[in-house]
């Protein structure tokens, strides 16, 4: 059987020719021919596919059991480029079998992919600076970064593009580029963060405020006790006194407190008849 015929040329033409001349045994030959390559192909495909997904899954597990497992977005990089490759190669030798000439094709390669390349300068751009980040690795999945202004987790880094998510849980998807090319700011590898937090009260009423302040900050555990927290007054107009908080938090707890510290030291002001101004 002549495999590998579909994609020379004249093979329609030669099929119809015959057919239109009465030669129904050179029709049905080069028809079976057509069909047993067509099959091939789809099952080099599918045959791909399958060792592709098992590639995938037996190197997740080998993975999880290294250092790799530490660092999810190297991990899910190399299981993608990895399936991608195996496909790509089922594809290239499903082309062979419906006559496709893929050394011919590949040594086309070379000047198509400088035009290519003017093309999809931006996706290689991405591709490139994906593979920097992977490298030098500024950031690791499930830490708190802040690029270009907007901060957030990091949750995958693909091929092509970064995906994190904001405070209040916009997906947020950036170009590899943008990011490589950005200030990238990484709260998570501080072993703490500093928060300031400002007060007004009654001129008359520092002392006790300043000795509610401590009480208030002592019982909350997330409040790192080195360095200390720290009091001053920054200021004075008339019979109001401005206050400056200074506390150190874990990077994990900076939001919490900032979001419900106020809250905590209003309850703390209210059961000492303290008023803030």
């Amino acid at each position: 059987m002549r495999f590998g015929i579909l994609l020379q040329a004249g093979v329609l033409t030669k099929i119809l020719s015959d057919f239109a001349k009465g030669d129904l045994t050179s029709v049905r030959a080069e028809l079976a021919d057509l069909t047993i390559s067509l099959a091939l192909a789809l099952l080099t495909i599918a045959a791909a596919i399958v060792v592709a997904k098992l590639t995938r899954k037996g190197l997740r597990r080998a993975l999880d059991r290294g250092r790799v497992s530490k660092d999810p977005l190297l991990r899910d990089f190399f299981l993608r480029v990895t399936s991608i490759s195996i496909s790509s190669v089922g594809v290239l030798l499903a082309l062979t079998q419906v006559g496709f000439d893929v050394p011919t094709f590949v040594a086309g390669l070379g000047i198509t992919g400088i035009i290519l390349g003017f093309g999809f300068k931006d996706v290689l751009s991405n591709f490139a600076a994906g593979l920097l980040l992977l490298i030098y690795r500024p950031f690791r999945a499930g830490e708190i970064v802040d690029v270009e202004g907007t901060q957030g987790t990091v949750t995958e880094l693909t091929i092509v593009n970064m995906h994190m998510t904001t405070t209040d849980g916009v997906c947020v998807i950036m170009p590899n580029s943008k990011v490589w090319g950005a200030k990238i700011v990484n709260y998570s590898l501080s072993e703490r963060r500093r928060l300031e937090l400002t007060l007004k009260v009654r001129t008359d009423d520092v002392h006790q405020a300043i000795a509610a302040i401590k009480a208030a900050l002592d019982k909350d555990e997330r409040i790192l006790e080195t360095p200390e927290p720290a009091l001053r007054v920054t200021g004075i107009a008339g019979d109001t006194a401005a206050l400056s908080i200074l506390v150190w938090t874990k990077p994990e707890d900076y939001a919490a407190v900032s979001a419900d510290e106020y809250l905590r030291l209003l309850s703390e002001f209210n059961d000492n008849d303290l008023h803030l101004l």
